[in-house]
């Protein structure tokens, strides 16, 4: 904690004194001023305190939001530290003034749940005040599906997840996390093609989950296939954000086999035709806690319906989808990678 209370005045924990008494702005107990040569100079509860201020801040949180609080102040911001907000029972790090608006920080260190995040955000939706989540180092290591989302925000249009690199005292706007299934890579589609047939076929013999078990069976029973001789229109060779648990490739899978139920030209309405593609690996899609939840369905959802129509699947008429073609399966899955050749 940076900042506590001495005679009904905020105190900066770098202009205290040691001889004065401190006291927490939000449970109103004492504090106790922490100096050292290898620490930021900081507030701390006494130990047992179970305030909301008393959780344990890390070094790498208390350096970088005193960062994050001098960068605010060169761009003329106006930050104040950890202004509490009793309706809610909350404080940002940082609370900003841009352009007019009221903006609040919070430099996230420590793990934190969904469940939490929402919590935290619904307060601040509470008091009009958006909110941005920056995180600390702990979040550039093995970086899952499930907290991109979480914590995917909007920046200029973009999906971007927002960093504080603390050794260089600067804002790292991270758009990395655009991918395709199985793959590293974002524009080569002939190896991108090989590699998702190749990890297709190791998840299918060699390694299966019940998942893929499942989802092979079902294929094998539809169609009499492999999962890597799947339509090339389930190969997503366009890199997207990450939206599901699994890789998209093996909702695409599903959503083909899903629409191999229903007769030719047989036809959807558009809110028909998203909740049909929703409902395939239902309890795969992840849930972001910082955007509304169709945000980034939406776009994964649009960009396949678009592909299906390009490759002459399925047909639009004003506000109706046609099924017009049953998408080929292959006998030979390196029939696809010529195929890919020719056309590149």
């Amino acid at each position: 904690m940076l900042i506590a209370v001495h005679n009904d005045q905020l105190v900066l924990a770098g202009n205290a004194k040691s001889d004065m008494a401190y006291y927490c702005p939000g449970c109103g107990q004492g504090v106790i001023l922490r100096r050292g040569k290898h620490k930021i100079t900081h507030y701390a509860h006494k130990k047992g305190n179970d305030c909301g201020f008393s959780e344990g801040e890390t070094l790498e949180h208390l350096k970088g939001k005193k960062q994050i609080y001098q960068w605010a102040q060169k761009h003329h911001w106006n930050p104040q530290l950890e202004v509490y907000f009793p309706t809610i029972a909350q404080r940002p790090d940082i609370l900003l003034e841009i352009n007019g608006h009221t903006v609040a920080v919070e430099f996230q260190c420590s793990p934190l749940s969904l469940e939490k995040l929402l919590a935290r955000n619904e307060g601040y939706r509470q008091l009009r005040i958006p909110v941005w989540w920056i995180l600390g180092s702990p979040y550039l290591r093995n970086l899952r599906n499930k907290k991109i989302v979480q914590f995917t925000q909007i920046f200029r249009k973009q999906f971007v997840l927002l960093f504080w690199d603390v050794k260089r005292a600067q804002l790292v706007i991270n758009q990395k996390y655009w991918r395709c299934s199985y793959s590293r890579l974002k524009y080569d589609k002939k190896t991108i093609l090989m590699e998702q047939i190749e990890m297709l076929e190791k998840k299918q013999y060699h390694f299966p989950s019940k998942e893929i078990r499942e989802l092979s069976l079902t294929t094998l029973r539809l169609t009499g296939h492999a999962l890597s001789e799947c339509p090339l229109v389930c190969h997503d060779l366009i890199a997207s954000w990450p939206a599901m648990s699994i890789p998209i490739i093996i909702w695409r899978i599903g959503v083909i086999l899903e629409i191999e139920k229903f007769p030719l030209f047989y036809s959807w309405g558009d809110k028909e035709w998203k909740n049909l593609l929703m409902k395939v690996n239902k309890s795969d899609w992840l849930f972001p806690g910082c955007l509304p939840p169709e945000t980034i369905r939406n776009i994964i959802i649009n960009q396949y319906t678009n592909e299906l129509i390009a490759f002459k699947v399925i047909y639009r008429e004003d506000n109706h989808l046609i099924l017009i073609h049953r998408p080929q399966w292959f006998n030979d899955a390196q029939l696809k990678l010529q195929l890919v050749k020719r056309r590149s």
